[in-house]
């Protein structure tokens, strides 16, 4: 009798160093770079809000947040719109700073295996292969929980003056 192969349809959203692997259905859309309008007074890797469907979205850079490099923003610069876990109706989504168009990859349960996390940063799950392609599952419960720090709705005010 075969045994059915677990997998999960996921996408690698490349960021300079590191690819963040997250299930496709974690993924709402991924639009366009455009500069991100700054609030005043937050930590370097929450870069702004962008416009998204009539909804001000947070942007983070993930790279940032885990002390890995600066963001940087190239001609093929991207932002995943990430659906919120938790579905908090202040924080439905989040953006995600990435510097190329995302890849379809399918992983695999025997395929997939988590690398020793030793010195790994708490944005981040799991490393799930060799550095050299640095694919990780992000903490997306963490970063969230950080940006809700940084950005609550009722700071969209100061984009108003």
């Amino acid at each position: 009798m075969d045994e059915k192969k677990k997998s999960v349809r996921c996408m690698l959203l490349p960021l300079t160093s590191l690819n963040l692997l997250v299930p496709n259905s974690a993924v709402a859309e991924i639009i366009g770079y455009s500069t991100p309008r700054q609030l005043s007074g937050t930590s370097d890797w929450f870069a702004g809000v962008v416009l998204w469907r009539g909804v001000y979205i947070p942007v983070v850079a993930v790279e940032q947040m885990c002390g890995v490099s600066a963001a940087q923003t190239g001609p093929r610069a991207r932002i995943g719109i990430i659906y919120n876990p938790e579905r908090d109706p202040d924080l439905p989504y989040l953006g995600i700073h990435m510097q190329d168009i995302p890849r379809a990859y399918l992983a695999e349960a025997d395929s997939m295996e988590a690398d020793g996390d030793e010195g790994i940063s708490e944005y981040l799950l799991a490393r799930v292969d060799d550095e050299q392609l640095g694919r990780v599952i992000p903490n997306l419960d963490k970063i969230i929980s950080d940006l809700k720090l940084e950005f609550n709705p009722g700071r969209l005010e100061e984009l108003a003056t």
